[in-house]
């Protein structure tokens, strides 16, 4: 019961410093365009009470993770990010092993302006495996918060089966290494990727009809 507890309460933590997070942010984006210093002054110090209480659940200092709210100031949305799933003719799944905590996780990342989801999944899976892949069903769409992820902020996370174009997996200087996967030997993976990999067998072998999407958080 106390690690739950512990649990709720870094939960909740998250949530106010990412709500704190976005309104200091967007009236910076404000207060700078109005040329208003006192307001200036105030969104500053809310992005800093939102970094300490980050810090709080968090192995980065509050310095650090306020310089990464202060580099992006403006009308704040959820971050998109993409990611993609490739079975092998065995039934497994293509792992990449990070290179900022050893874990494991599938392919992806970051969505760039004027990509499309499916452009950023394919694009990332080949940065991090050199296998080139075709987006083609839709796994589901996360937040992160379901799953207490490390971003400072709301991301969310769209998922796609994809398909074989060419190439071999091997290390790239994204991923540590790579490799082939069954459902029943799975390596150690990264937060949030425990939920995704699941989903995406559940795909494979068409136990999965629908596409996830959280509803709302537990």
């Amino acid at each position: 019961m106390a690690n739950e507890t512990r649990e709720d309460v870094g939960s909740v933590l998250l949530d106010v410093a990412d709500q704190l997070r976005a309104l200091g942010q967007n009236g910076l984006h404000y207060a700078r365009r109005d040329d208003n210093e006192y307001d200036v002054a105030r969104y500053e110090q809310v992005l800093g009470l939102a970094a300490r209480l980050f810090a709080l659940t968090d192995t980065r200092s509050a310095a650090e993770i306020e310089a990464v709210y202060r580099g992006d100031v403006g009308v704040q949305t959820p971050k998109v990010a993409a990611y993609g799933a490739l079975f092998d003719a065995q039934g497994r799944v293509l792992l990449m092993q990070r290179s900022d905590n050893r874990l494991w996780a599938l392919p992806g990342g970051m969505v760039e302006v004027g990509e499309t989801a499916a452009d950023a999944a394919e694009r990332e899976f080949w940065e991090e495996t050199g296998v080139r892949v075709r987006a083609e069903r839709l796994i589901g769409i996360y937040d992160n918060r379901t799953y207490r992820g490390r971003a400072p902020y709301q991301l969310f996370s769209i998922g796609f089966m994809c398909a074989h174009v060419s190439g071999t997996p091997h290390p790239t200087s994204e991923a540590l290494d790579v490799g082939y996967f069954s459902a029943d030997a799975l390596p150690p993976l990264s937060r949030g990727a425990d939920l995704r990999v699941p989903d995406a067998f559940a795909r494979q072998r068409d136990e999965q009809c629908a596409p996830h999407f959280d509803r709302e958080l537990a």
